[in-house]
């Protein structure tokens, strides 16, 4: 995968996650506040992770214990930090060279394990990860009488990737 494609799905990732962070606030929250707070703490736990990520791929210690928060934050606050990480995301990949994306990172899980993975490897791990998360927050909206955006590559594309 070049540098242009993983900039793409980047670009997707940023899109798809306000855009369901936007069903989220449409949910009624008298009617739905147990189901609408595992939403954000999905949402959450991607954004926790997409955190780690970025400073393994810099090499950096993060103050992460766990793969969450113990607190949930706002729609909005989750609006802000989530375009933020991402934003960095597309700012370091556009600035990596192959062999960047290439070499082989050591860290540490959250759990003490340590583990190592090419600077690729992470990314589509990141990528992958959020993906399957905002599909059950997508389920949840539904349950909720909510409409889950379409998160699906073929529509950013068409629609989004201007």
């Amino acid at each position: 995968m070049n540098k242009d494609t993983l900039v793409t799905l980047l670009k997707y990732k940023r899109w798809i996650d306000s855009e369901t962070l936007q069903s989220i606030k449409r949910i009624d929250t008298s009617s739905y506040a147990e189901k609408r707070h595992l939403m954000l703490r999905l949402m959450n736990h991607i954004h926790v992770v997409d955190v780690i990520f970025s400073a393994n791929i810099i090499g950096r210690q993060h103050s992460y214990t766990a793969l969450n928060t113990p607190e949930t934050p706002s729609v909005e606050e989750l609006e802000v930090s989530m375009a933020e990480c991402t934003d960095w995301y597309i700012q370091h990949v556009n600035s990596m060279t192959p062999a960047d994306l290439d070499e082989t990172i050591k860290f540490s899980f959250v759990d003490g394990g340590e583990g190592e993975m090419t600077a690729m490897d992470m990314l589509n791990h990141m990528l992958f990860h959020g993906t399957y998360h905002r599909g059950a927050v997508g389920w949840l909206i539904g349950e909720c009488g909510g409409t889950p955006p379409k998160d699906v590559l073929t529509v950013f594309l068409r629609d989004h990737n201007k």
